[in-house]
């Protein structure tokens, strides 16, 4: 965000990537495993996984298992007919054609019932499940977080939403804010005009912060349900609001004073406290998982760079050493089982070739990771609610999903630019 920041303050005063475990709880491996590999340290591979159903419950189960970056989806056209038609369970055909596990869904009356097999185990399903017919999609999501949850003791994030936004130039340029499904469907657009609309956030109960000139200065506005509603009008930026963990504050940077600051406001608008006093430019602010730090950017030390502070405003110190511009943070939610996740930050940063790049370091070692590399310019990192996969704009075309360590990346939003990730739907 604080490119956008320069920007305006020039103008007007920015799942584990690791395989599950076959037969076995999911262990972690090296960040450096890509993908593809079956074998890790010789324990460890993808989950071959069978899905022989050809309706759209079948399809959104097998994109939903390929963006968890834990299965290899076995192609159903390389499937025999009489597998795919039975009526039992034949263990040993789906051996032969290389499956580890079986999703079988059929709709019984008013619901979709799904059973999946991990053939590790026998013959008999190890998780049996069944959910309202009216919604397909949200059931095949609602089954897969559930599988997740079997392998890892997690459930999945499968139907939690990304706010976008989406860049227009015919007749003029103009930028509105959309939502989506994770995998990229379900769009919805949360304004339609023909402003800039830009730097959206979606707080803990689905609200969408976003920052708009349709009133002429750069106001923040919240949509929550209803219509969109001004919440913060300070003469100057209002800009890249994101809400506290609990849903009771928000921070952003307001130049209300002449230069660019970080705030707190309450959802009314009304400033709770002043974050930070430095002459140089502060913005891009992200919260930690117990809302008691927040990481943000700043060029007090002449190029932007991430800091973290208390969320009450005190102690701010540097976090990237590496690189001479560094933007946009975002702080791990981590997760139940494995809340070390919480102490990552990722954010885009420029390398020696002049392209920016997503990388993380951890808060309390400062080790440093790089998520992407070679594919295009790669910004605005934005990690999903459990923490194992995160989301971030390209230039290769829209959003993509990745792992948390950067691999299996597939494109799921095109022409979408600065994502955020919001909690999950159920």
């Amino acid at each position: 965000m604080l490119r956008n920041l320069l920007v305006l303050a020039a103008l007007g005063g920015a799942f584990a990537s690791a395989a599950y475990a076959v037969g076995h709880d999911a262990l972690v491996p090296s960040a450096n495993a890509q993908p593809d590999a079956k074998d890790i340290g010789g324990k460890f591979r993808l989950i071959r996984l069978a899905v022989p159903a050809g309706d759209d419950v079948g399809e959104i189960l097998r994109r939903d298992a390929r963006l968890s970056g834990g299965f290899e989806v076995l192609d159903r056209k390389g499937m025999p007919a009489a597998l795919i038609k039975e009526k039992g369970f034949n263990k040993d055909g789906w051996i032969q054609v290389g499956a580890d596990a079986v999703i079988k869904n059929a709709t019984v009356g008013g619901q979709i019932r799904f059973l999946l097999y991990d053939l590790g185990q026998g013959s008999r399903p190890v998780l049996s499940k069944g959910y309202p017919a009216g919604d397909p999609r949200k059931a095949a999501h609602k089954f897969m977080n559930d599988v997740i949850a079997h392998y890892t003791g997690v459930p999945g994030v499968f139907g939690s939403r990304i706010a976008f936004v989406r860049t227009r130039r015919n007749p003029t340029v103009t930028k509105n804010v959309y939502t989506a499904e994770m995998d990229g469907g379900n769009v919805a657009s949360i304004t339609n005009n023909r402003s800039l609309n830009i730097l959206p956030s979606i707080g803990p109960g689905g609200e969408v912060l976003f920052t708009s000139y349709a009133k002429r200065n750069p106001d923040l506005w919240m949509a929550a349900g209803g219509a969109p509603r001004r919440i913060s009008k300070y003469p100057g930026l209002n800009l890249g609001g994101v809400m506290s963990p609990n849903g009771g504050s928000i921070a952003l940077t307001l130049s209300k004073d002449g230069n660019s600051e970080i705030y707190l406001i309450d959802r009314g608008g009304n400033i709770q406290r002043r974050l930070t006093k430095n002459p140089a430019i502060d913005g891009s602010p992200t919260w930690n998982p117990g809302g008691s730090r927040i990481a943000f950017v700043s060029n007090r030390a002449g190029t932007p760079q991430i800091y973290v502070m208390s969320s009450s405003g005190g102690g701010a110190k540097r976090l990237t050493r590496k690189g001479n511009y560094n933007q946009t943070p975002d702080w791990n939610p981590g997760n139940k089982k494995d809340r070390d996740l919480a102490n990552w930050v990722a954010y885009a940063g420029r390398d020696n070739a002049n392209r920016f790049d997503v990388f993380a370091v951890h808060v309390g070692t400062n080790k440093l990771v790089r998520l992407t590399q070679g594919g295009g310019r790669n910004e605005d990192p934005t990690y999903s609610p459990d923490g194992r996969l995160i989301a971030y704009s390209s230039s290769r075309g829209g959003i993509f999903v990745a792992t948390k360590d950067g691999n299996n990346a597939i494109q799921v939003i095109r022409a979408g630019t600065t994502p955020d990730w919001g909690p999950r739907a159920y």
